[in-house]
C-alpha cells in the first residue's frame, strides 16, 4: 500500500464509532482520501416494534437509518464527492468486509467495545470479524484513545520473527507519508518457562555469558529492523518477557505509544499466532489505536 485513495469508516452511532469517525476523517483529509461511511441494518424480528408494519418492517428501518446517517455525514461533508453515506442490510462483520471490497478500501477504521483500562472486555464480534477477515489494514479505535496526530512519536511492531512481518515497511510508507517518521520499538515477547528462567539466568550471570537465546533473537530481529532504518525510520529492537497479549500492550502504555501495528499472516497451522486470540486480546487491551495488517492472502472457505 503506497497511498490512501479511499477510507471506510464502521458507524453505528455510538460513543466509540464517533471516535472511529473523527479519526477516519482526520486521516481522509491528511491523505486527500475519499471517506466511505458504512452502516449495516441487522434484521430485527417481526413485532418488535408494533407501529411499523411487519411486511415493511425491514425497508421502514433501513429508510430510517439512511436519513439519520445522511445527517451525520451533512455535518462532517465539505465536499460532497469526497464523503459518502452507505447503509447495508444484513450480518454486520461481513456486509462491511464486502463494502470494504466494493469500495476498494484501501484502509478500514472501528470502533471496539468497552474501556481500555477494564481487562477481558469484549473486542466486539463485529470488529472482530472485521479484524480477521478484512483483506485491507484495519485501524481499531478504543473509548479512550486520543486521535492520531501528524506528527506520532513512538509505535509499537510486534513481530513473531516471520519473513512476512516486513510487510509493515510498505504500510507505514503509505499510512505514515505526510508526516514525519516516528520512532519505531520492534518487540518480541516470548513466554519463557518459569522454573528454567531463574536457573538461567542466574548460570549466565555467574559464568558472566550472553544469553544465547535473546542473541539469537535478536539476530532474527535485525533484517526487518534494517529494512525500516533504509525506509526512514529509527528503530528499536526490543525483546520482553511473558505472553505477548499481555506484555505488548503493558509496553505500548509504559512507552506511551502512539499506534500499535500488528503485521498477521492469515489462517495458517498455528493455533495461537498474531491473527489469531493473540491479535484479538492484544487490540482489546491497547492503550492506543491498533493497525493490523494482513500479509498474506486469506484461504479460500
Amino acid at each position: 500500500m503506497t497511498t490512501i485513495r479511499t477510507i471506510l469508516c464502521a458507524y453505528d452511532f455510538s460513543e466509540t464509532a464517533e471516535l472511529a469517525l473523527a479519526q477516519a476523517l482526520q486521516l481522509a483529509r491528511r491523505h486527500d482520501a475519499r471517506l466511505v461511511v458504512g452502516h449495516v441494518v441487522e434484521s430485527i424480528p417481526v413485532g418488535t416494534y408494533p407501529g411499523i408494519r411487519p411486511l415493511e418492517s425491514d425497508l421502514e428501518i433501513r429508510r430510517l437509518a439512511q436519513e439519520r446517517l445522511d445527517e451525520v455525514v451533512e455535518g462532517l461533508r465539505t465536499d460532497e464527492r469526497r464523503i459518502e453515506p452507505c447503509v447495508r442490510f444484513g450480518d454486520p462483520g461481513a456486509e462491511l468486509v464486502e463494502l470494504a471490497g466494493d469500495r476498494e478500501a484501501d484502509l478500514l477504521v472501528i470502533g471496539t467495545r468497552g474501556l481500555t483500562g477494564v481487562r477481558h472486555v469484549l473486542l466486539g464480534s463485529t470488529a472482530e470479524y472485521v479484524v480477521r477477515r478484512a483483506a485491507m489494514p484495519v485501524l481499531t479505535v478504543h473509548p479512550e484513545d486520543a486521535l492520531l496526530s501528524d506528527t506520532l512519536q513512538k509505535i509499537v511492531v510486534p513481530t513473531d520473527l516471520s519473513p512476512s512481518a516486513r510487510i509493515a515497511t510498505d504500510i507505514f510508507s503509505g499510512l505514515l507519508a505526510h508526516g514525519r517518521h516516528p520512532r519505531l520499538l520492534l518487540a518480541f515477547a516470548q513466554r519463557s518457562l518459569p522454573y528454567l528462567e531463574p536457573f538461567q539466568e542466574s548460570v549466565l550471570e555467574l559464568a558472566q555469558m550472553p544469553d544465547p537465546l535473546k542473541a539469537d533473537i535478536l539476530a532474527r530481529m535485525q533484517p526487518m529492523a534494517d529494512a525500516l532504518e533504509q525506509a526512514g525510520f529509527e528503530v528499536e529492537c526490543r525483546l520482553v518477557d511473558g505472553e505477548p497479549a499481555e506484555r505488548i500492550p503493558e509496553l505500548a502504555a509504559q512507552e506511551s505509544a502512539d499506534l500499535i501495528v500488528l503485521s498477521t499472516h492469515g489462517r495458517n497451522a498455528l493455533a495461537n499466532t498474531l491473527l489469531g486470540r493473540t491479535a484479538q486480546r492484544i487490540v482489546q487491551r491497547a492503550p492506543c489505536p491498533t493497525l493490523t495488517v494482513r500479509a498474506t492472502p486469506l484461504p479460500e472457505a
